[in-house]
């Protein structure tokens, strides 16, 4: 968990999927229609979404976790954003992601996340 989410904050795209099981499923919490990037991604979409980070945030986004419970296969994170965009807005937006893992690979991540400062920061721009 912790080696995908520093290479999915380094832009590492083969390595971050590498991570994750073929049938790997990341849903982004979100109402239908309010935000782009709210839905279920397969590896390609996870694929295309570090690319538009990537993008917009040239200098690399970091993540923080700043707390884990794991109990089996599931693991809860906290986890807190800092990157700057490349006309200067600040990206800084805290997470919780909810992680499934079977044999040593990511198999679903769900990401609850403040949708309004995404929407501040990647849409309205």
């Amino acid at each position: 968990m912790r080696e995908f989410f520093e290479r999915f904050s380094a832009g590492d795209v083969p390595g971050a999927l590498g991570l994750l099981h073929d049938a790997v499923v990341w849903r982004v919490m979100g109402r239908e229609g309010g935000l782009p990037m709210s839905g279920e991604m397969d590896r390609n979409g996870i694929a295309d979404l570090m690319g538009v980070v990537k993008d917009a945030i040239p200098n690399g986004m970091r993540l923080t976790p700043t707390g884990w419970t794991a109990e089996g296969d599931r693991v809860a994170l906290e986890m807190e954003s800092y990157g700057e965009m490349a006309d200067g807005t600040i990206y800084n937006n805290l997470y919780h992601f909810l992680v499934t893992l079977s044999e040593g690979k990511i198999t679903s991540l769900r990401e609850y996340m403040d949708t309004h400062h995404v929407k501040r920061v990647f849409i309205d721009g």
